[in-house]
């Protein structure tokens, strides 16, 4: 692609303008593969990305405000301090991306795999990560407030800090992940669970959550 004529052009004229418009113009041929492509600061919000390779690529503070990446690889993506409102990533590969500070309330990462990224201070308010796999995922201080978490794997998983206030946790892998302290308690149960493996809570084991079929829906709110 001609994304490096672009960028030298880009000297005179707004660099992230004419990226974004040279990698739709693109993505409208055919092409899916932008590895590696600087977009910071870009506006890519409302667009249809379907299956785009953005593996590596720079999104720094970019705008994707309600773009589609569905079955995307974003692999080893930056994404700091993107604006991922009500942005859809179903069954996205995030493996590794750095998305510390991203805005992404009511995104839908419903079955994507975030395993070992980055999510310190994200702002996940009422996101779905329903089915996504957070293994290794690092979440601290980030607000998942409202967030619909169903069936998500946390094994190893930092909350740290973490706003659960009225998040979804039902079904659950809590294995190895640490919860945040005793600020937060369980405060709604219901039978049959299928949470595995017991979590740590900060330092403290007394705040741990039972593993085990009494954990089918859990509601966590701030004391």
């Amino acid at each position: 692609m001609q994304l490096g004529l672009i960028q030298q052009c880009g000297k005179l004229m707004d660099a992230s303008q004419l990226i974004s418009h040279q990698l739709l113009s693109e993505y409208v041929t055919g092409q899916r593969s932008f590895e590696r492509v600087d977009l910071r600061e870009c506006t890519l919000s409302h667009q249809r990305l379907v299956d785009i390779q953005l593996c590596w690529a720079d999104l720094t503070s970019a705008h994707l405000e309600e773009t589609t990446f569905n079955n995307a690889d974003l692999t080893g993506a930056t994404l700091w301090r993107s604006h991922l409102t009500q942005a859809s990533l179903l069954w996205t590969n995030l493996h590794r991306a750095m998305m510390v500070c991203c805005d992404a309330p009511q995104a839908n990462f419903s079955g994507a795999c975030l395993h070992r990224s980055d999510l310190r201070l994200a702002n996940l308010r009422n996101a779905c990560l329903a089915g996504a796999d957070l293994r290794g995922a690092k979440l601290c201080y980030s607000d998942l407030r409202g967030a619909n978490l169903t069936g998500a794997d946390l094994t190893g998983a930092d909350l740290t800090g973490a706003k659960l206030t009225g998040a979804c946790l039902k079904s659950v892998c809590w294995r190895a992940a640490v919860l945040p302290s005793t600020q937060q308690s369980v405060t709604e149960r219901e039978p049959d669970a299928v949470v595995s493996g017991s979590p740590k809570s900060g330092s403290s084991k007394s705040g741990s959550p039972e593993s085990g079929s009494s954990d089918a829906h859990r509601t966590l709110a701030a004391v």
